[in-house]
C-alpha cells in the first residue's frame, strides 16, 4: 500500500514540477513578437486593468498570451505534426495534402468562396469597357497554381475545384478582356522541367513565371507590336540559392512533414545593360530581389519575399533600355512577384498595385493619370475567388 502511495506522490510531484518549471521559463524568457512558423503576430501580455479583470476579459486575454508565449512552442507544434504524420499516418494535414512525390498541395474548395465567378466577371468587364473608351487595353492572366496543375494528384476523398473554377472564369469574360490561360503551356513543360513549382510553398517558381511572361507578351504584341518579342530562358542565368526554404504549406504542417525542402531561384539577365530604376515604399534605390531574406537563418523565414520584397503596396519600375513608350499596370496577387522581373524587360514603365493594401482607390483614374497603355490582372484562381479586395476597383465598380 505504501509503495502505491509513494508512486502516486512521485507522479504528482513530477506533474506539478513540470508545470512550475514551464511557468518559470515563461516568466524569465523574453516574449516573442511574432511567429514565422504561423505567419502571425503573437499575443502580448495584457494589462491588469480592474475593469477587464472584473469583466473576465483579462483572464481570456491572459490565456491567449500564455498559449502564444508558451516555452518551446514551435517544438510542441512540430511534435504534434510529427505525431499526425508518423504515428497516425496522415497525408492530409491542416488542409494540406502531401503527395508521394513530395509536393504539398492546398485544394481549391467551394467552402472558401468569397467572390462569385459572375460577380468577378461583371466587375472586370465593366472596368475593361470603361478603359476601352480611353484606348486602354485590359488583360486578365489567370495563374495556374499548384492545386490547378496538380489536381490529378489529389485522392478522390479530397474535394478541389481549381480547374472547374478556372474554366468558368476564363470563358465568361466579355470581348473587352483579353483572357490568358497558361495551363497547357505549363503542363506541357512539367513533363520535362521539375523546377516550376515549390514543393513546400503554394507559389510557382521563376521558370513557370517565364512561360507565362512569354505568352503574355505574345498576346499583347497583337495590339502593341512595339512591345517586341519575349526573352527566352537562355537569355538569363539561373541559380539556386543554397538556403533551405520551408514555404507556406510547410509552415502549416511544420518542417517535420516536409519530404522535400525548397530553394529560391535567382535569375539574372546575361545581357548587361543599364540598370532598372525600381521604386517602392518611397525609395527608388530598390531592387527586384531582396537578397537579405536569403541570409536570414530562421527556419521558417518566408524566402518567397526575396522577389520584390513580397507584396508591396505600389511599385514603379522604369527600364532605360526600352524606348517603346509603353506603360503597363499590373494588378496583382503574390504570384506576380517572380513574373515582374520578366515583364519589366519589355516595357518602358511597369507599375504594380496590390489592391489589398489600398482603400477607395479608383484604379481607372490611376491608370489614366499615369498614361497607362494596358492593365494586366495577374491572379491565381484561389486568391481572386476568396479575396474581395482584388476586385475593389473603385469608381463605378
Amino acid at each position: 500500500m505504501m509503495r502505491y502511495k509513494i508512486k502516486d506522490v512521485f507522479i504528482v510531484v513530477v506533474f506539478f514540477g513540470f508545470i512550475f518549471a514551464f511557468a518559470i521559463l515563461s516568466l524569465l524568457g523574453a516574449d516573442n513578437v511574432s511567429s514565422q512558423l504561423e505567419s502571425r503576430k503573437l499575443a502580448e501580455k495584457p494589462v491588469a486593468d480592474p475593469e477587464l479583470i472584473l469583466s473576465g476579459e483579462y483572464f481570456k486575454n491572459y490565456e491567449k498570451y500564455f498559449s502564444d508565449q508558451f516555452p518551446l512552442r514551435n517544438n510542441w507544434i512540430e511534435a504534434n505534426a510529427l505525431l499526425d504524420r508518423k504515428l497516425l499516418k496522415k497525408d492530409y494535414i491542416r488542409d494540406i495534402y502531401i503527395a508521394d512525390d513530395g509536393y504539398m498541395i492546398t485544394p481549391v474548395n467551394p467552402a472558401n468562396k468569397g467572390n462569385s465567378i459572375p460577380g468577378i466577371q461583371k466587375k472586370i468587364d465593366t472596368f475593361a469597357s470603361e478603359l476601352k473608351e480611353q484606348n486602354v487595353k485590359t488583360y486578365f492572366a489567370l495563374v495556374p497554381n499548384k492545386s490547378t496543375v496538380m489536381e490529378d494528384k489529389l485522392p478522390d476523398y479530397i474535394e478541389s475545384h481549381a480547374n472547374d473554377y478556372s474554366d468558368r472564369l476564363l470563358k465568361g469574360f466579355s470581348a473587352d478582356v483579353g483572357a490568358i490561360d497558361f495551363r497547357d503551356e505549363i503542363l506541357s513543360q512539367m513533363e520535362e522541367e521539375e523546377n516550376l513549382y515549390f514543393y513546400s510553398d503554394h507559389h510557382w517558381k521563376p521558370k513557370a513565371a517565364l512561360i507565362a511572361y512569354q505568352k503574355i507578351i505574345n498576346e499583347m504584341s497583337q495590339a502593341f507590336p512595339e512591345v517586341g518579342k519575349p526573352l527566352e530562358a537562355n537569355d538569363f542565368v539561373w541559380k539556386e540559392h543554397p538556403s533551405k526554404f520551408f514555404g507556406s504549406e510547410a509552415r502549416k504542417v511544420t518542417k517535420v512533414n516536409v519530404p522535400k525542402p525548397d530553394t529560391v531561384t535567382i535569375v539574372e539577365a546575361k545581357d548587361k545593360q543599364k540598370p532598372l530604376t525600381v521604386c517602392y515604399s518611397g525609395d527608388c534605390n530598390k531592387s527586384l530581389y531582396n537578397l537579405n531574406v536569403l541570409e536570414n537563418e530562421e527556419t521558417y523565414t518566408n524566402r518567397y519575399t526575396t522577389y520584390m520584397s513580397g507584396d508591396v503596396k505600389e511599385g514603379i519600375i522604369k527600364n532605360p533600355n526600352v524606348k517603346n513608350g509603353l506603360k503597363v499596370l499590373i494588378l496583382k496577387d503574390s504570384y506576380a512577384n517572380p513574373l515582374i522581373q520578366f515583364m519589366a524587360m519589355n516595357f518602358e514603365e511597369t507599375r504594380l498595385l496590390d489592391l489589398r493594401k489600398h482603400k477607395n482607390l479608383d484604379v481607372k483614374e490611376y491608370a489614366l493619370k499615369h498614361n497607362i497603355d494596358a492593365v494586366l490582372f495577374v491572379h491565381n484562381i484561389n486568391s481572386i475567388v476568396i479575396t474581395p479586395a482584388f476586385i475593389n476597383l473603385g469608381g463605378s465598380n
